[in-house]
């Protein structure tokens, strides 16, 4: 009797560890060696035709990749729980207030409430769009592994390109932004 319950213990204490390896998988901070800005092939490669969605914002709003079409466009997917995201997201901000009529700029929050996202947004002065992807789907199909992840994408809805990690500096961000708000995108 004793034997069983040790048994139960252990198969109980192995489901509950693969289940936290797994929810740590699918979405997993960026490592601090990867933490600055690289460009990196994560699922969906530079030239391809980025992955439509809908999505509802805070506010309860949709907005959908289609919807932007025509604008160049920087998905940030970021998460309030990430340390890598808050040195980035003062970027971001920025970035918005420069390229605001050029690129559209939405903040894809990972698996966290319209609440939660309303008040960190609301507390740290963010003012550009946020998109919630309650579930991780989105996510998912762009092939984020860790946050922040940004997705450049062009006019024509190709991703122009991929970054893991937070980007730290204006110039590299400023780069990438010209890159989807002037000219046509590849393919």
């Amino acid at each position: 009797m004793q034997a069983r319950k040790v048994a139960t213990g252990v198969v109980l204490a192995a489901a509950v560890a693969y289940s936290g390896f797994v929810i740590h998988q699918a979405v997993k901070p960026a490592s601090p060696a990867s933490s600055i800005g690289h460009t990196v092939a994560v699922g969906n490669l530079p030239g391809d035709e980025a992955p439509n969605f809908v999505l509802k914002t805070p506010t309860g709003k949709t907005i959908s990749l289609a919807s932007l079409r025509g604008h160049g466009v920087w998905l940030n997917f970021w998460a309030t729980w990430c340390p890598n995201c808050k040195v980035e997201l003062p970027i971001v901000e920025q970035e918005h207030k420069i390229y605001g009529n050029r690129v559209a700029i939405v903040g894809v929050d990972v698996q966290e409430s319209a609440a939660t996202v309303s008040h960190y947004a609301a507390a740290h002065g963010l003012t550009y769009s946020m998109a919630l992807d309650v579930h991780g789907g989105v996510a998912a199909a762009y092939g984020v592994t860790g946050l922040p992840t940004s997705v450049f994408i062009g006019p024509h809805g190709h991703i122009r390109a991929v970054v893991t990690g937070a980007i730290e500096n204006l110039n590299l961000a400023n780069q990438y932004l010209e890159r989807v708000a002037s000219g046509p995108s590849p393919g």
